[in-house]
């Protein structure tokens, strides 16, 4: 008789806040089910005893009419706890409601299954995992009218059943990986797992699995590869043939072939074909395409460069990639040109700006032009520098415990991780969602270093010996078999950086390219190129080599590999994540105590930069509010920077930071000199079995592999170091400053009470950041150098119809140049106030909020407005909140109600709301859902040059204000137009609240390098009718 299913309760809760201290539940829907069967449910509202939030009752629609006479929460505690019982509940994000109902006593006890945590991780590439997302991926029937709490219980227990049923379908193998995960007990995951885990087992028992240890080790050393990789779909021989680069599924329209000059390895997953992207549709042609078309046809048939400005709203790169396509498919430039073809292999790199864009490109924008000209190019995916996973390190020794438990959220990424390894056929980065703390678990297994070479030249690099590389289940492999194949190579930025900078470029070749917002590169080169300095990060790596913990035992990867490393060991790997010293030899001994001194050595540099701070800040007069309660000096500083140049020098503890620095560089070169021992030493051992045909299942060399990464990345924080503080590298820019702790982070690094751990810091240090000066010079070098058709295109290249800034930005101000721009004075009115102070002004807040109250309540929300500061938009927010509010719209601030991409869904769902933003509001490129009938921007976008990097860059110029500042922020403007104001075709009016557009020199700068719209001036007061009668009228004002 079959088992029946557990009994769990789906559960949802309206409340007043976020806080379960000092916030109230409103609401409470639970529904009891077993299986698919509904036995039970519960729903009240529930008197808070205070007054609702607007917000809340705009989000929930749960108004205090719908309160009046519900019972207090004490009155209905005893029956919702009978009805919990001790039963598992189940949620969308369930801890949040937990931590309500635990605060007041209840459900202390019941395990909770987050749908949330499982759709993370059983649905890996999602953009966005909130409910409605989730359920929509599954299949699932998403109410158009979600505000209820009992609407969103039912969702969260049929996304339940069904996330569960896919749990049901992975093998027990699997399962049994995800039950054993090295996490924190508290994971709620991790209970669930071991759960379905023992079900599993009782239901269909162990027979049939492949033990390693016993068969299935036999069978990995017969391989010398973890027999596991022959059953994922990388390692089906038809896999290859369904292998789309940029996404787990086909995109519509999709046709996939293989081409037939692809190289082949020993099995043929390593045939990956490229993807054929053909569809029937046509594409919409802007007024003044011809023109832009012939240009780069000119400049693809002389292999020179172009800057090509497209500003006909939103992203739409048809004039640029258009005639691009037609090239590479070998179409004449003029219909009436009859001349052949030239028999050159004609192929086209596209450079996008980010990965969500590149899959964008692929998944719509490509098939789409390329039923335009009815071609079949063939279209390939080329990941940047760690965008790959490495079946090598995934089956090694990465996943073993190296340096103390996982977090929950690495548990999640792994779990996440260990799904996906399955299904992938490419191993790209780009086709999971890894949450921001998850991205450590990527770490650990991601490619990169493949061709760091190793210590002994006779064993030469981990790419060069790897067996899966060779039996065609690597996926870097796989992907340049691709990249090798297409006529059509698409790329990031950092993508085309990382690989033109290699000694192995791919692309190089290629010499026509399209580079998609260019506009962006020089930024995106110089983030390429910076790198930080950190203890955090310092003591990891010298952790994973190895530590000593305060048990008295050892692990990391000399730990991992002692039986391999002492001498007459009995070789392999340890079977415990740590070991005791009697396991140590006296060259292990030895290698141990070089590490305890390295990390005492960084520690005693990392309180020498403190003090380089504290003095620099006590020189500037800054520590006039220096607390007197005992806090730790220097933590009110957290924002101060200190740039490293000859002034630093005169510092008094500068000396002490040179001697800590010569004794920490001295300790991690003898840190890498035993990582490579050890390495050598692993490698050696392993060719000497081979002689004696003992295979191995290849485990042993993993660790020789890891301890050459972390060699690699401790010599280039080593390097970074001493360029820093020798200053030798004049096109960097070198500073320290203390980091952004978040207020949940601010208790130091978190750590599990119940197990040993190796040193790390416990209190925010100092980080010394290094940045690139002139990018100019590196893009030069890599884009310009060598003859080649690079066509720059960007929607924000010309400031006042002059593109020699962005020229000179990209390493030639004289460029060839074309601009194809959309005038936009019948659709957008720009609205600049003559009244009003200017921002540095005492006066200019008040004015700004009461303009911005005025416009918001006139038009009823549908506005955006920017701010260049937090600081700015914090202000603003607290001033316009509740007289907006007590107007019945609704006001969402950025940082304060949510991330960019939640504010832009409440924007678009909702009626009467008012954004705040600022940040990656001027520089984001992602797609906007819907535009506002209003954009209000606070100020002009200038940089601020008090900070290192930028006041860097400007001691390069003479008048940094007219060839640095202005020039920015006139780029920045016309940038945030294109996307914000001209993404769409519907009327709408820009506010400007500078008066210095109208006072400054500059200010004809700026606004000539806008593209034509309705222009107005006036009173701030009359912004309201004004703006109204352009929404409502038809045509110019101009």
């Amino acid at each position: 008789m079959a088992k029946k299913p557990v009994i769990r309760v789906a559960l949802d809760l309206e409340t007043t806040g976020l806080h379960p201290e000092q916030d109230t539940i409103i609401e409470i829907a639970a529904v009891k089910f077993q299986g698919t069967e509904v036995l039970d449910t519960f729903e009240t509202f529930v008197s808070p005893g205070r007054s609702i939030p607007y917000r809340v009752q705009r989000l929930t629609s749960i108004t205090p009419e719908h309160l009046i006479g519900a019972p207090l929460f004490s009155a209905l505690a005893k029956k919702l706890q009978l009805f919990l019982s001790d039963f598992p509940i189940v949620g969308h994000s369930i801890p949040f409601d937990a931590a309500f109902l635990r605060q007041r006593g209840l459900a202390r006890a019941n395990p909770l299954i987050d749908t949330f945590e499982m759709a993370t991780v059983l649905l890996p590439s999602l953009a966005s995992y909130n409910l409605g997302n989730v359920a929509e991926s599954l299949g699932l029937h998403v109410p158009a009218d979600r505000h209820r709490a009992m609407v969103d219980t039912v969702l969260a227990m049929d996304v339940f059943l069904a996330l569960h049923q896919r749990l049901q379908e992975v093998d027990l193998d699997l399962l049994n990986e995800l039950a054993n995960l090295d996490a924190p007990r508290n994971w709620p995951l991790l209970h669930f797992f071991r759960t379905e885990l023992r079900e599993r087992q009782e239901r269909d028992g162990v027979t049939g699995r492949l033990a390693r240890g016993s068969l299935g080790e036999r069978f990995a050393s017969q391989l010398g590869m973890d027999p596991r990789v022959l059953s994922f779909a990388v390692g089906q021989p038809t896999a290859s043939h369904a292998a789309v680069p940029m996404s787990v599924t086909a995109p519509p329209h999709v046709e996939q072939r293989a081409e037939p000059g692809a190289e082949t390895s020993e099995n043929a997953a390593s045939s990956s074909p490229v993807v054929v992207l053909s569809p029937p549709v046509v594409a919409v042609l802007p007024a003044g395409y011809s023109e832009a078309r012939s240009a780069v046809y000119g400049a693809f048939q002389q292999r020179d460069p172009l800057m090509l400005e497209i500003a006909t709203g939103g992203n739409d790169y048809t004039p640029a990639l258009l005639p691009a396509l037609e090239w590479v498919a070998g179409r004449p430039e003029r219909a009436d040109d009859t001349s052949p073809s030239t028999d050159e292999q004609r192929r086209l790199v596209i450079a996008c700006a980010s990965q969500q864009s590149a899959r964008k490109l692929i998944d719509s924008m490509l098939p789409r032009l390329q039923g335009h000209i009815k071609s079949d190019l063939s279209v390939a995916y080329l990941a940047e520098r760690g965008g790959y996973l490495c079946t090598h390190r995934w089956f090694g020794a990465a996943l073993r415990r190296t340096s103390g438990e996982l977090s929950a959220e690495q548990a999640r990424g792994l779990a996440k991780l260990s799904l996906w390894m399955q299904q992938t056929q490419t191993g790209e980065r780009s086709e999971l969602t890894l949450l921001q703390q998850e991205a450590a678990a990527w770490e650990r297994i991601n490619s990169g270093y493949e061709r760091v070479p190793s210590s002994n030249q006779r064993f030469g690099t981990s790419y060069e010996r790897c067996t899966y590389r060779r039996k065609g289940y690597c996926f870097v492999s796989l992907a340049e078999d691709r990249v090798r194949a297409a006529q059509i190579v698409v790329t990031t930025h950092a993508g085309l950086f990382d690989d033109l900078s290699s000694a192995h470029s791919l692309l190089s070749a290629i010499d026509r390219r399209v580079i998609l917002d260019a506009d962006l590169l020089e930024d995106e080169n110089i983030r390429w190129g910076s790198a930080e300095f950190e203890q955090h990060y310092l003591f990891h790596l010298l952790n994973t080599i190895g530590a000593e913990l305060s048990d008295g035992r050892y692990q990391g990867l000399l730990a991992l590999a002692a039986p391999s490393l002492r001498e007459n060991g009995p070789g392999g790997l340890s079977l415990t994540p740590t070991i005791p010293k009697a396991e140590l030899d006296t060259r292990l001994v030895r290698w141990f105590q070089t590490l305890r001194q390295a990390r005492s050595s960084v520690e005693r540099l990392f309180i020498s930069f403190q003090s380089l701070l504290e003095e620099f800040a006590q020189q500037g007069n800054r520590d006039k509010n220096r607390s007197e309660n005992g806090q730790r000096r220097g933590h009110e500083r957290v924002d101060q920077s200190l740039r490293l140049s000859n002034t630093v020098r005169h510092l008094s503890v500068w000396q002490e930071t040179e001697d800590a620095w010569k004794q920490t560089a001295q300790r991690l070169q003898a840190v890498i000199d035993l990582a490579h021992e050890a390495e050598n030493s692993i490698l050696t051992r392993q060719q000497q079995q081979r002689r004696r045909m003992e295979l191995g299942s290849g485990e042993d060399t993993s660790v020789a592999s890891e301890l050459v990464i972390a060699a690699h990345q401790l010599r280039e924080q080593l390097k970074l170091g001493t360029q820093a503080l020798s200053m030798s590298n004049g096109n960097m820019v070198y500073w320290l400053r203390m980091p952004f702790m978040s207020p949940q982070n601010q208790h130091g690094p978190r750590r599990s009470a119940d197990a040993p751990h190796s040193p790390m810091p416990t209190e925010p240090s100092p980080v010394l950041y290094a940045q690139v000066v002139q990018a100019s010079l590196e893009l030069k070098r890599l884009l310009l150098d060598k003859p080649a058709a690079t066509i720059f295109a960007g929607t924000a290249l010309s400031v006042d119809n002059s593109f020699a800034f962005s020229g000179a930005r990209l390493g030639n101000e004289s460029l060839p140049v074309h601009s194809l721009v959309t005038d936009h004075h019948e659709q957008t009115l720009l609205y600049l106030p003559d009244d009003v102070p200017e921002p540095n002004s005492p006066q200019y807040q008040r004015h700004l909020d009461e303009t911005l109250i005025s416009v918001a309540t006139a038009l009823e929300g549908q506005t955006v407005a920017l701010f260049t500061s937090h600081a700015a938009l914090r202000s603003t927010y607290s001033a316009i909140k509740p007289m907006l509010e007590a107007r019945d719209v609704m006001v969402l601030g950025q940082g304060i109600d949510g991330s960019p991409r939640q504010l832009w869904q409440i924007f678009r769902s909702q009626e009467r709301v008012v954004i705040l933003g600022t940040g990656s509001f001027w520089e984001s490129i992602d797609d906007v859902p819907c535009l506002p009938a209003c954009l209000f921007i606070s100020r002009l976008p200038m940089p601020v040059l008090n900070d290192p990097p930028l006041a860097a860059r400007a001691d390069l110029y003479s008048d940094q204000l007219h060839q640095l500042t202005v020039p920015i922020a006139a780029l920045r403007l016309r940038r945030v137009l294109n996307r914000l104001a001209w993404g769409e075709n519907k009327r709408n009016a820009v506010v400007i609240f500078d008066r210095r557009l109208l006072t400054k020199e500059y200010g004809p700068t700026i606004l000539h390098s806008l593209p034509r719209s309705s222009v107005r001036q006036g009173a701030a007061s009359l912004l309201p009718d004004t703006i109204l009668d352009w929404l409502t009228a038809t045509g110019s004002w101009s």
